[in-house]
């Protein structure tokens, strides 16, 4: 082992180290791969959305085998009303137009700690069939894709999703410990969210679901630097070159995950031959997530971790949400519609913004004081901001990602946990 991969997997750990959370990392070169020694071997994390990059893998492989292609309609495989012309392409590049979340999720949710509790591959092809396609098939980060995804590969191989990747991706790799949910080996970390444990939750399999060890992840983004002469070799070089899933960096690709306790990133850079992997038992968000790319990037470049400092904010941010939030109070959606940043802006219409504002706030009395109850500060500078709907009958927020511009990166609402 060289003494790089020795240093960037003990420095990320300690970059990233905070109280009552474990932080284990990983590091890959020509010369092999080493693993910190924070966790025992066999202690899973929830990896979150790099579960879509194995995603890809598998519908890659069937690919390979002929059992269907990236440019069938989705109405082969699905029950998709009039989105059926749909691709799994699209689906598998972000660039189906469907939203990150269905309608349906909203409906169906009874638990806010929970909130994919009950939410099958069932009640994902019910919510496509529901859902609105942004005109002109514009990228837009989808779970609901990769969900429906997961669906895919599963009625074309003729097996279970958990046992797919089981079968397909974890024991070819020497990945022993891992699985989809409980079908892991070994222990599941406790995960925390502001201080505290949190309860464990139900995920969106084919987007999210899988467990992991940083010893097994390790491996995985091993096999993604170094793809073995195999169809699984194969399979992983087409989802890279092909965008599925996979997000592209200077010199390779990268994804991050988050849930409502874990938080997870693999790095992957070919030009210099070298991958690291960072597995935390803390909760997922932008901001968070930006800061862990942010430390793989800078010790796959030789630099120190610990420069991936959080940004001062600008001084006029909560004056910016608070704006955006009055507007929405007043109805005037084509003020917050205005505020989007360009490429956003061209996801969704005015009209698909006020739908989704009226079909997920329902008013339970006058609007009270506009309270920013959360905020974290990304790497880029943007602010994730938190705020509380004084009317809201159902116990959501409204989650506003600020540009330093003053503009919106997007928006979602998200529900109050606890």
């Amino acid at each position: 082992m060289t003494t790089w991969t020795r240093h960037a997997a003990h420095s990320l750990t300690e970059a990233l180290t905070m109280p009552g959370v474990e932080v284990a990392a990983g590091a890959v070169d020509g010369d092999g791969a080493v693993t910190s020694d924070t966790t025992t071997e066999d202690q899973r994390f929830e990896i979150g959305s790099v579960t879509k990059t194995m995603t890809a893998t598998v519908l890659a492989l069937l690919v390979g085998e002929g059992l269907l292609s990236l440019d069938d309609d989705i109405g082969r495989w699905l029950s998709a009303g009039r989105n059926g012309a749909i691709t799994v392409r699209q689906l598998a590049t972000h660039t189906s137009g469907l939203p990150s979340m269905a309608r349906n999720v909203q409906v169906e949710r009874s638990d806010p700690d929970n909130p994919w509790a009950g939410y099958g591959f069932e009640q994902a092809e019910a919510g496509l069939r529901e859902s609105e396609v942004a005109p002109g098939n514009p990228w837009r980060y989808s779970n609901l894709g990769y969900q429906l995804l997961g669906l895919i590969v599963q009625r074309a191989n003729g097996q279970d999703y958990a046992a797919l990747l089981a079968e397909r991706l974890f024991e070819p790799l020497g990945m022993r410990h891992s699985g989809v949910g409980s079908r892991g080996v070994g222990t599941l970390l406790p995960g925390h969210a502001d201080g505290h444990e949190t309860p464990r939750c139900d995920h969106p399999l084919g987007a999210g679901g899988v467990e992991a060890t940083i010893q097994d992840l390790t491996r995985y983004a091993q096999a993604c630097l170094f793809p073995p002469d195999t169809a699984l070799g194969e399979a992983i070089r087409l989802a890279q070159t092909q965008g599925l899933a996979w997000q592209t960096r200077p010199g390779g690709y990268e994804h991050s995950g988050g849930t409502g306790g874990f938080s997870s990133c693999v790095s992957i850079d070919h030009d210099r031959g070298r991958a690291v992997t960072i597995l935390v038992s803390n909760q997922g968000s932008p901001a968070y997530s930006s800061r862990l790319k942010q430390a793989a990037q800078l010790v796959l470049a030789g630099e120190d971790p610990r420069d991936a400092r959080t940004p001062e904010p600008w001084s006029s941010w909560q004056d910016d949400a608070r704006d955006v939030t009055r507007a929405f109070l007043a109805g005037d959606i084509a003020r917050v519609h205005a505020r989007l940043a360009a490429p956003v802006r061209g996801k969704i219409t005015a009209d698909q913004l006020e739908r989704a504002w009226t079909q997920r706030i329902r008013p339970a009395g006058p609007a009270g004081e506009i309270a920013i109850v959360h905020h974290e500060i990304a790497a880029t500078g943007a602010v994730v901001v938190d705020v509380a709907i004084p009317f809201a009958a159902d116990r959501q927020r409204l989650r506003l990602v600020v540009l330093p511009s003053g503009q919106l990166g997007g928006l979602a609402f998200v529900p109050v946990r606890g």
